[in-house]
């Protein structure tokens, strides 16, 4: 192979191929992408979980395709993005944030971001997880788009 064929972002040949087009579609290109699993763990362990939930909401394909973040439905997206108020489940909510964020200090980032999805509201209404941007909701739903396919 010449290289000048190499991609710089992964090392591989750019050929224009139906498989090389979908894997690029996919996976975005940042150099941030191309760290290990593991090294994208390490990093991510080090953070506390307010730091960790602001970062997975903003880098929220790369901490999927790792495996640190849950898959997203459609209908999770409704839920986050629409305000709707379930009633709590737990007395949990009734904490005040400090504690909160203590007790998810216990937790691995992926059930930090679990816990997170599912009470994305009442979390919101204390200020733990970050208000969404038009730009980061475009991200997840896409995200939700690129996993479900079309339709």
């Amino acid at each position: 192979m010449d290289p000048t064929d190499a991609d710089p972002q992964t090392g591989g040949s750019t050929q224009n191929t139906p498989s090389t087009q979908m894997a690029l579609h996919r996976r975005p290109q940042h150099p941030f992408y191309t760290l290990p699993p593991e090294l994208i763990l390490d990093i991510v362990d080090l953070l506390p979980p307010e730091a960790f939930i602001n970062f997975a909401f903003a880098n929220y394909p790369l901490l999927h395709a790792t495996g640190l973040a849950p898959a997203l439905s459609r209908i999770r997206i409704d839920y986050i993005t629409n305000n709707t108020r379930i009633p709590a489940l737990f007395p949990l909510f009734r904490m005040p944030a400090e504690i909160m964020l203590h007790i998810m200090r216990n937790l691995k980032p992926l059930d930090i971001m679990r816990f997170v999805l599912a009470n994305y509201q009442d979390l919101a209404r204390q200020g733990i997880t970050p208000p969404l941007t038009e730009d980061t909701l475009r991200q997840l739903r896409n995200a939700v788009r690129s996993r479900l396919g079309p339709g």
